[in-house]
């Protein structure tokens, strides 16, 4: 058995898709939409609304779907290009991380691998720093689309809070996602750029309806018929889409092992059914949505072919990387660092590499789990770090990237080991004995660590239990002066702890009790 190691803070996350308003023409959309958001809560904490998306049918989608002769199928793959906006608030706090959002965009090409769409990266990464747009209404939204958008791409913008959901999309203007909701294995980018490619949800006309399950639907949900079991009205009722089954369930929901919904529904004419979940957009959850259907399909490529051609990319087409890093590596495997004020690690160059991520991890005591300590961007195959613990044991490993391909794997592990040293760069900067409150604490309680630091470097605080095995830790940028954190203790029995203060130059430890 490993040793579990908990990082801190810890999230609890889960993942809820909405959409706002669609129409082609954003001129008489928006007054009516801002008259809308104007009446909600901008302040709510995301997640505490699960749907507040407004029925509201795309023109053009209803033309393609009475008119899909018109639309003839191509073979070819899509390439489109976006424009990922990366928000944090004033002070520059905040940001999605740059390998968060390489792997957003390989989960967002592996869920549209199907349709044989690609989205690749039209420009670098463009960051915002705005409290207003950090965490926003919808108000806020439109502002700060029309005011960053970039033409001729699929604006996307990753924020803390989106107006209380995991996304929105304006057909017209992009997408905005919440950040807490792009970790692995969610579907939300993809959702939503099934909503800005034109597709409503699958339940489309049931958003924000409260619902008694144990009675027959009624004919018509929202001015829209709804659609019966068997699909028999399935061009005119529900999304429009007959390859899509039934669905009137608007709240986020498991599936069976079938794929199947929990929830029973019965249709106008008492047949009963269950929802399908394996479509994205559903509000299936992630585990279980993983596809969109051939007329969903259909309906994006026909909405990107004729209706934004502009968003097409001709020339050149993506080049895909042709592997990950391999060895040798400098340090050496294994190699033991005695001198690291500054040390040099190079790799072979991947073809087709614009840029690498470099992940470095400490070993935890007993050799059996990593810690993360850091991540670094390189353009070129090597990398100057400082900053080092010196008597630790060090794994780092590379994944290489460029516009067209965020999917490389990472490179295996590569090890060295840092023996004792004394260095003179700041990061080294000693600090005064920080002072722990309260103390004792009651188990669950948070304590306040402070503490006074010469120079901005970084830190590990690090919980131990009396026996010495390692607990929790987490990573601070301590700034230049007086620093103060709460560090959490929830979970954690009465008994006696160390906790301690761990960076470059040295590490300092205290008693901790907790009652």
């Amino acid at each position: 058995m490993g040793l579990l190691l908990e990082r801190l803070p810890a999230f609890s996350r889960f993942s809820i898709n909405n959409t706002q308003m669609r129409k082609l023409s954003t001129l008489p959309f928006l007054p009516l939409f801002l008259l809308i958001a104007g009446a909600l809560p901008a302040q709510e904490t995301a997640f505490e609304r699960q749907c507040g998306t407004l029925f509201e049918e795309n023109p053009w989608l209803v033309y393609f779907q009475s008119n899909q002769a018109a639309f003839p199928r191509s073979p070819e793959t899509l390439y489109v290009p976006l424009a990922v906006h990366v928000v944090g608030d004033k002070a520059g706090n905040g940001y999605f991380s740059m390998e968060q959002v390489l792997a957003a965009l390989c989960a967002l090409n592996e869920d549209f691998e199907q349709s044989d769409i690609q989205f690749y990266l039209g420009g670098p990464l463009r960051y915002i720093s705005s409290d207003n747009y950090f965490n926003h209404d919808y108000g806020g939204g439109i502002e700060m689309m029309t005011a960053y958008n970039q033409a001729n791409t699929v604006n996307c913008y990753v924020v803390n809070n989106a107006a209380g959901y995991c996304g929105y999309a304006f057909y017209t203007l992009g997408i905005v996602l919440n950040k807490s909701c792009l970790e692995p294995g969610s579907h939300t980018w993809a959702h939503e750029m099934g909503h800005y490619l034109s597709l409503p949800h699958t339940f489309q006309g049931w958003e924000g309806v409260s619902q008694n399950y144990s009675q027959n639907a009624p004919a018509t949900i929202n001015g829209r018929a709804v659609e019966l079991a068997d699909g028999s009205n399935c061009q005119q009722a529900g999304d429009g889409f007959c390859d899509t089954p039934a669905d009137y369930l608007n709240d986020r929901w498991a599936c069976l092992s079938n794929g199947k919904s929990a929830q029973l529904q019965r249709d106008p004419a008492g047949h009963a059914f269950r929802s399908e979940g394996s479509l994205l957009m559903s509000y299936a959850e992630d585990a279980c949505a993983n596809r969109f259907s051939q007329g969903q399909i259909d309906a994006m490529r026909a909405n990107l072919k004729s209706q934004r051609p502009n968003l097409l990319a001709e020339a050149p087409l993506p080049q895909l990387l042709a592997g990950t890093v391999s060895g040798p590596v400098i340090p050496a495997q294994d190699e033991l660092i005695t001198n690291v004020s500054r040390m040099n690690m190079q790799w072979p160059a991947v073809p087709g590499a614009e840029g690498y991520v470099v992940f470095l991890s400490l070993l935890a005591p007993g050799g059996e789990s990593e810690i993360p300590y850091m991540v670094y961007y390189t353009l070129g195959n090597s990398l100057d770090i400082d900053g080092l613990l010196s008597e630790r044991s060090w794994r780092w490993r590379v994944k290489p990237y460029n516009r067209f391909d965020a999917c490389a794997p990472l490179s295996e592990a590569f090890a060295f080991d840092t023996g004792y040293f004394i260095s003179n760069t700041k990061e080294q900067a000693t600090f005064s004995d920080f002072k722990l409150h309260p103390n004792p604490q009651y188990a669950g309680g948070p304590v306040f660590v402070e503490f006074e630091l010469p120079a901005a470097f970084n830190l590990h605080i690090f919980l131990y239990a009396s026996t010495g095995q390692p607990l929790r830790y987490l990573p601070l940028y301590g700034h230049y002066g007086y620093n103060e954190t709460a560090f959490p203790t929830q979970g954690l029995p009465p008994g006696l702890y160390w906790l301690g203060i761990e960076h470059a130059g040295g590490r300092k430890y205290q008693k901790l009790v907790l009652q």
